[in-house]
């Protein structure tokens, strides 16, 4: 059964500073990882999230299993460090 994304403002804040194409791949890769998304996103260490790898960007998930609902929660360079994401606002 497919899953919800859910993108947060934070996400759309975001996708609107990057360049066109890069927003198409990341939109378009979310609506990729609907049916199977364990096989797209990996686990963080030290952290409960999830990341999905887009080229040279990291889209931080909350992926919440028992609902089958995937918070899509903010993008970034692959460079910027994981440390400097913080806590998820949303409940894992």
């Amino acid at each position: 059964m497919a899953h919800e994304v859910v993108l947060t403002e934070t996400l759309v804040k975001t996708l609107e500073q990057f360049e066109t194409q890069d927003t198409e791949r990341i939109i378009n890769k979310l609506e990729d990882i609907v049916d199977f998304p364990d096989h797209f996103l990996d686990r963080l260490k030290n952290h409960p999230g999830y990341k999905l790898r887009v080229g040279d960007f990291r889209v931080l998930i909350d992926w919440d299993k028992d609902n089958e609902v995937i918070y899509a929660i903010d993008a970034f360079e692959r460079k910027k460090e994981y440390r400097e994401l913080g806590e998820l606002p949303y409940p894992t």
